[in-house]
């Protein structure tokens, strides 16, 4: 139980670094795929991931879009969930959405974690996710048909998502400035087929990083799921930043 909302959460392996996976807007759990068993052995780690309020079976369900400031509300439940689990500070491992919230919170609460791993996250709106978005929602019934293997509601979740992102009230969300309090190792990855993102969103949301900065990797050839894509540089990405700090 977190402050009203009940999540789902899952656990792999009992090494002695702690990671906690934040999942993309229309994520869950389960689709991290093999990822969290396969980064628990690689970085000796013991992987939590969670499902945020309205995804797979936590609750509680939404009713309608998000409100434009709903990855801040998201970022401080988070740093009360690290909170509750106690322990060392966390590495965030974000995707998408799950990345940016990862970042908030870095920037909020600079001691709550240990690193930072942003995945194809976004720190400002651009038109091309915008578009694609919006061209999602042209398509959402057969959308919504697949995410119903991941999430009880998943009409819900989707006009949730979709909904805030389209909005007019999305459009000027930019957490750039935010970005300076991060003191964490932080580490952008994004691909440079990513159907959601430009390459300056990367390298931007990496220059706004500060006082330390941060690395920002391309992955070329990869698009937006890059954790499906090309789950071993991933990993293999995430076993780097931990050691360089560890």
């Amino acid at each position: 139980m977190l402050d009203g909302a009940t999540l789902d959460t899952a656990t792999w392996g009992s090494g002695r670094v702690p990671i906690l996976l934040l999942h993309d807007g229309l994520g869950s759990i389960d689709q991290w795929r093999n990822l969290p068993a396969d980064l628990a052995a690689a970085a000796d780690a013991t992987v939590i991931a969670y499902d945020r309020p309205g995804h797979g079976t936590s609750t509680p369900v939404p009713s309608g879009p998000w409100p434009a400031d709903w990855m801040t509300e998201q970022a401080d439940a988070l740093l009360e969930f690290i909170d509750q689990l106690g322990g060392a500070p966390p590495l965030l491992v974000g995707h998408s959405d799950g990345g940016s919230i990862a970042l908030l919170a870095a920037a909020k609460q600079p001691h709550a974690v240990c690193g930072v791993v942003a995945l194809a996250a976004h720190s400002h709106v651009e038109e091309v996710c915008v578009d694609a978005i919006s061209a999602m929602r042209a398509k959402s019934d057969r959308i919504v048909a697949g995410l119903g293997r991941f999430h009880a509601d998943a009409a819900a979740v989707f006009e949730a998502w979709s909904g805030v992102w389209v909005s007019d009230q999305f459009r000027l969300w930019d957490i750039r400035e935010r970005l300076a309090s991060i003191s964490a190792p932080t580490l952008i990855v994004q691909g440079t087929e990513d159907e959601y993102g430009t390459d300056n969103m990367a390298t931007s949301t990496a220059r706004s990083v500060g006082p330390a900065g941060c690395r920002c990797v391309l992955l070329q050839g990869v698009g937006h799921l890059l954790h499906h894509q090309a789950p071993a540089a991933v990993i293999e990405l995430i076993v780097g930043h931990l050691a360089s700090f560890d």
